[in-house]
């Protein structure tokens, strides 16, 4: 017999699969993000900027013009020099400026002298600190400055061989061929020449002012001939600086009647007090500072620079990019009225029947000039939503047949302020203002105050505009 095998018969059952939430959790957090990225990219982001109170930093430093007495004097023979005074230094009648020999003998045997002479460790440690001292003050963006220091090692060097080169001149004798040289007056001793050394204050010219045509002349040479210059005394303290000024700077420190002024020359950082005044230069107005001192540290310099130590106005310090204009209606002051607490206009309608009359309207004076009062063209009802007063509409004055229709407009200069989360027009009133901040008044109405927030870049949002 067959074995019997039962079969079992097997039902497929369909199941749903469950739903992977975690999937559908991060798909949606992977659109969010794509959406918000999105937004990001397209929309325009505005940035915010705080009101601080503060100082606009300006720049006053200048370069002026000096004019200061000066004498040019000249050999009177020709020969071979040697020079025993030092630049800078102040001389009188008694001091031994230069020697002269005509075969040029002694001369020889002179600085043959000098170049052997032997240098105490005092003289090194002299010139070894006024190296240290230039090392430590250099910059790359005054190279020039190097040149001075060759000059003012070179004199330093020659100052101290003075001693060993006056006892060659002992030795010299009285040779009818070589003479001294003494200082033909009283002053600080230079030896260059740039043709300004008669030049006053009155008789500066605009050309004179541009330092990048000024030349000049080292008068030191080891030949030189009859009746040239050999040297140049500056023989007074008193000495003048005259400054090329901006008409807006002009303006102000006549408007401030500024008589003197206190600077400091960059040079040393040294300060002094000058008497003020402005002077005409050609189609330039400048400054004219009369110094009683201070000549001796630039009488190698023509063209110094100075700082002026004046206060800078202190007030609100804004970015430039926030400031914007808005248009105001021009509404002439006759027509203001007072109606118990509140300012504003009569203005004139019409019932149905067409017949005229007054109704009074309270608006927000934002500024105010000498012949009008600047008022908001969009300020509007707070009942009916409407604008208060829309352009053509005519004002009136009572006991009287003058009229003004509303739509002369003018401009006032102001920020975005963002505080409630919408942007408003504040309107500034500036004090001063570089490239890239202005400085405006503080406690002007409907103006700013410290600490307010406002849009960074005013022309890239309009008036009440949501920001939050």
């Amino acid at each position: 017999m067959a074995a019997y095998r039962k079969r079992k018969k097997v039902i497929n059952v369909r199941s749903r699969r469950p739903i992977n939430i975690d999937k559908v959790f991060f798909g949606a957090v992977a659109v969010y993000i794509c959406v918000v990225c999105y937004m990001g990219l397209t929309s325009e982001h505005i940035a915010g900027y705080e009101v601080e109170a503060g100082t606009l930093a300006e720049n006053h430093t200048y370069t002026g013009f000096a004019v200061r007495p000066e004498t040019i004097y000249y050999a009177d023979t020709s020969g071979y020099v040697s020079y025993y005074a030092r630049a800078g230094e102040r001389v009188s009648g008694s001091s031994l400026i230069y020697t002269i020999d005509e075969r040029g003998e002694t001369n020889e045997l002179i600085q043959q002298n000098a170049q052997e002479a032997d240098l105490s460790d005092e003289d090194y440690s002299a010139i070894r600190s006024e190296i240290r001292s230039y090392t430590e003050e250099y910059s790359d963006l005054e190279f020039a400055d190097v040149y001075a220091f060759q000059s003012s090692i070179e004199s330093s060097v020659m100052d101290l061989q003075n001693q060993s080169m006056l006892e060659s001149l002992e030795e010299a004798g009285e040779d009818a061929m070589f003479s001294r040289v003494y200082a033909g007056g009283i002053g600080i001793l230079e030896y260059y020449m740039d043709g300004y050394e008669a030049i006053t204050a009155d008789s500066v010219t605009e050309e004179m002012l541009d330092e990048d045509t000024y030349m000049r002349q080292d008068l030191k040479k080891d030949l030189v001939q009859a009746d040239e210059p050999v040297y140049k005394l500056s023989t007074s303290e008193k000495w003048t600086l005259i400054v090329p000024l901006t008409e807006e700077e002009a303006s102000q420190y006549q408007e401030d009647g500024t008589e003197y002024m206190e600077v400091e020359f960059t040079r040393d950082h040294t300060t002094a007090w000058a008497d003020f005044s402005l002077m005409q230069v050609g189609a330039v107005t400048c400054a004219r500072l009369d110094f009683n001192n201070s000549m001796v540290r630039f009488a190698d310099l023509r063209y110094v620079e100075v700082e002026f130590l004046v206060d800078d106005e202190t007030g609100l310090k804004i970015p430039n990019t926030a400031i914007v204009e808005k248009d105001f209606y021009l509404i002439p002051k006759e027509f203001l009225m007072e109606e118990g607490d509140e300012q504003g206009f009569l203005k004139e309608v019409y019932d149905e029947n067409g017949q005229a009359s007054a109704q009074f309207v309270n608006m927000t004076l934002y500024s105010e000039d000498e012949e009008y009062y600047y008022v908001d063209p969009r300020e509007t009802d707070p009942v009916t939503g409407e604008e208060k007063l829309p352009i053509g509409s005519y004002l009136i004055l009572t006991d009287s047949q003058d009229r003004f229709q509303v739509g002369m407009t003018g401009t006032l200069q102001g920020v975005y302020n963002i505080n409630k989360g919408y942007t408003q027009f504040r309107q500034i009133k500036i004090l001063s203002q570089n490239e890239e901040y202005t400085l405006v008044e503080e406690g002007t109405s409907y103006g700013l105050t410290v600490y307010d927030h406002i849009v960074l870049n005013g022309e890239t949002v309009d008036e009440d505009e949501i920001i939050y």
